[in-house]
């Protein structure tokens, strides 16, 4: 009889072997490009969203300034005469966009402002 022989080791050719070891070239260029185009729409909405802060900086430096020269005002007409004098309908002070209208009770015994959008 004859011996039996051991079975020879299974083995992977070399192309097979070397395909499952890493990635290919092109797989590489590919997430790269992935990656650049997520980095850029990031800094797209970085650079957006600064921009709005100094927009909204700007606004909000402007508005205080209107808000300090309508206090300014109406402290001013205020020692000038009482609102109860004025007759009702009168604009109490203009600003840029809107103006303040005096609004009075037929009685007269209720009297507030209004803002109004200027025309």
């Amino acid at each position: 009889m004859i011996p039996r022989q051991p079975p020879l080791p299974r083995t992977v050719p070399a192309r097979k072997h070397a395909k499952a070891a890493g990635f290919t070239l092109l797989e590489v260029l590919v997430a790269v490009v992935i990656l650049g185009l997520a980095y850029v729409a990031i800094l797209q909405s970085f650079s957006l969203a600064l921009r709005n802060i100094d927009r909204l900086r700007e606004r909000r430096a402007f508005y205080l300034t209107e808000l300090l020269a309508f206090e300014e005002e109406l402290a001013a007409r205020e020692q000038e005469e009482t609102l109860e004098d004025l007759p009702a309908g009168e604009i109490l002070t203009e600003g840029q966009i809107y103006n303040l209208v005096l609004i009075t009770s037929e009685d007269g015994t209720f009297v507030t402002a209004r803002l109004e959008k200027r025309q």
